[in-house]
């Protein structure tokens, strides 16, 4: 599932290890022999398991075979964009293809490829001199990525232009005379203590557990949400970013350019990170097109400009010229980004040319900078972060620290320490993704009415792009969708992990948000079903607690108009976390649901009629997209 990404600082500092050696793989190494490990935790499997031949039914065994192969740490966490996650797509669509299932990708193939990749500069073509004399990417200058926020422009194709001192960045009671700077690059330095310019904020400081509220269920969440709205928000500790405020007084004074004096208080990460580009989808115009680019420089490049100490410079003083060349451009990733996406024919005549829909999202988020010990993580998590990483990270109590190092004495006294980096997401979302293909598989032996598309989509949790990218660059005519199941995170649902659970639980979300007749049709097969599901509806609000409905693929078929349930079994303790493994998977649990998924799709793609359109409920999250 994706998570909005955040300034925050994880329980993951305080379980560092240190590795010179990255990624950490979670298998003990090859060449020694490892003593035999006991299990240590109430939900743990096999460390391994050995792959079997799948058969038609949807088994907890068939979900093992595949999740163990998918969610492997030779998969690298999957992230879009990087080559574990092209494996996971090709396995994806090599079952497909073995199933027989017709290929409804781009060009005839199982692959729809999203215009994903950085946006970045160019190390190699980006330059400042000073005088004619070049200045040294990093060590003297960067230049400034284009944001909405600092409202800079990403080109400067500049020779020879004169400098002019602006003053202090953000300081609004100093106009810029038109005629000193028009046509000229304004030379800002950073107020006293406003810290870096471009650089990032400092740490907020770790709070006690016993001051973070018990978010463990929705009325939790709803009630701990309630009083932080009507709490002062403290004040994160550390520098502002300098740069990230718009000042627009160089612009308007007719400016092509802007430097600000800022290198020296940046973090070497954050000055490391300049040319590294950031991922995305392919933009449709460059950002702030037509604003003057902008570039850090280090004190002593502004003391050559100006051919003094800074502070002597004043307001309008010209300094030397300046020749640069930088451009922030996008280009596709070396790994390419794809849904995969197949389709069994229906057999009706007639309703053949209508699809009943099944979801799943393949990618996660790669691997973690910050190399753990695996159970000392999840003892932490057991204790204080119920919901993984949905829950801030906090410092033990007392009583909570004394949990947590007898749960690690238990661990330690049955293996040793393992390293972990690599974030497997077998939950989040390869359950998903696995019970997608044994719907794929249980379909290619029937008949349905209606035809079938499978979408494993691309993406997620970097911002719902592969979903996103079919509605809207939809392979097959999306008009004919009548219903789409999304499944994110069917892995869990123990009693003692989630509210409400246990191994016919299912949290269901969206079914009848615009078609009720869509909920009553789920509501019927569940009634009469010989492996009945208890479903539990409380996410389902217009609250919208934890922003639950608007966090995964469902919510880019809602803006097409079609019909959509979302189907979870519920956070738990290894969620965004090293952890989240397939050992720790509930397979019978997961099977189950994907046997319900499959009754409901059956009976939506037989039914006479398609589900009715209501129309939007207004009282629910339109979730701004």
């Amino acid at each position: 599932m994706f998570r909005p990404a955040r300034l925050a600082v994880t329980a993951m500092a305080l379980l560092a290890v240190a590795s010179a050696a990255l990624p950490a793989q979670n298998r003990p190494n090859a060449t020694k022999v490892a003593r035999p490990e006991r299990p240590v935790w109430p939900d743990e499997g096999p460390r391994t398991w050995a792959p079997r031949p799948t058969v038609s039914a949807i088994t907890a065994n068939d979900l093992r075979t595949r999740l163990y192969q998918f969610a492997d740490d030779s998969m690298q966490g999957r992230r879009i964009g990087e080559k574990g996650n092209v494996k996971g797509t090709e396995y994806i669509a090599g079952e497909f293809k073995r199933l027989g299932l017709r290929p409804a990708g781009d060009s005839g193939t199982y692959f729809q490829t999203l215009p994903f990749g950085p946006t970045q500069f160019d190390s190699s073509a980006s330059s400042l001199q000073i005088g004619g004399a070049a200045l040294a990417p990093k060590r003297d200058w960067i230049p400034t990525a284009p944001t909405a926020q600092n409202g800079f422009g990403g080109k400067a194709d500049l020779n020879g232009v004169p400098t002019v001192f602006a003053g202090t960045w953000g300081d609004t009671a100093v106009m810029l005379d038109a005629e000193a700077f028009k046509g000229k690059v304004a030379v800002f330095r950073v107020a006293p203590g406003a810290g870096t310019s471009g650089g990032v904020r400092g740490p907020a400081s770790f709070v006690s557990c016993a001051d973070v509220p018990n978010k463990f269920g929705v009325t939790a969440i709803l009630a701990a949400d309630k009083v932080a709205a009507s709490t002062p928000a403290r004040a994160v500790l550390g520098s502002a970013i300098a740069t990230a405020a718009r000042d627009s007084r160089a612009r308007r004074a007719g400016a092509v350019a802007v430097l600000v004096i800022g290198l020296d208080d940046m973090t070497p990460a954050t000055i490391n990170a300049a040319f590294e580009g950031r991922n995305g989808m392919r933009p449709t115009s460059a950002a702030n097109a037509d604003a003057p680019a902008g570039a850090t420089i280090s004190r002593k490049m502004a003391e050559r400009l100006f051919g003094k100490p800074i502070g002597e410079v004043t307001v309008g003083t010209v300094g030397q010229p300046i020749t640069a060349s930088w451009n922030h451009t996008w280009r596709p990733a070396v790994y390419a980004a794809r849904n995969v996406i197949a389709v069994l024919p229906g057999s009706d005549p007639t309703l053949k040319e209508e699809y009943v829909l099944a979801g799943a999202h393949n990618d996660h988020v790669g691997i973690n900078t910050t190399v753990t010990d695996h159970d000392s993580l999840r003892a932490t998590n057991f204790v204080t972060r119920r919901q993984g990483n949905n829950d801030p990270s906090c410092i033990p109590t007392t009583e909570q620290q004394v949990k947590i190092n007898a749960l690690i004495a238990k661990a330690r006294a049955a293996r040793p320490a393992r390293k972990d980096s690599i974030m497997n997401g077998a939950d989040d979302d390869g359950s998903g993704s696995m019970v997608l293909l044994e719907l794929a598989e249980k379909f290619a032996k029937e008949k349905p009415a209606r035809s079938v598309i499978f979408v494993s989509h691309q993406g997620e949790e970097g911002g719902l792009l592969g979903s996103r990218w079919f509605v809207d660059n939809p392979t097959i005519p999306l008009e004919k969708v009548v219903a789409a199941h999304n499944m994110d995170m069917v892995g869990k649902g123990r009693v003692d992990q989630v509210k409400f659970g246990g191994p016919n639980s299912v949290q269901m979300l969206g079914a009848r948000r615009l078609s009720r007749d869509f909920g009553d049709i789920i509501d019927s097969v569940n009634a009469n079903s010989a492996e009945p599901m208890v479903i539990d509806k409380s996410w389902d609000i217009p609250a919208n607690p934890l922003n639950r409905f608007c966090r995964s693929d469902q919510v880019n078929y809602v803006r097409k108009d079609i019909p959509v349930v979302y189907m979870s079994l519920g956070y738990g303790p290894d969620y965004h976390m090293q952890s989240d493994e397939p050992q720790y998977i509930d397979y019978d649990h997961a099977a189950r649901l994907g046997r319900f998924v499959h009754e409901v799709m059956t009976a939506v793609a037989n039914r006479k009629e398609k589900p009715a359109i209501g129309g939007a409920d207004p009282t629910y999250p339109g979730c701004n997209r």
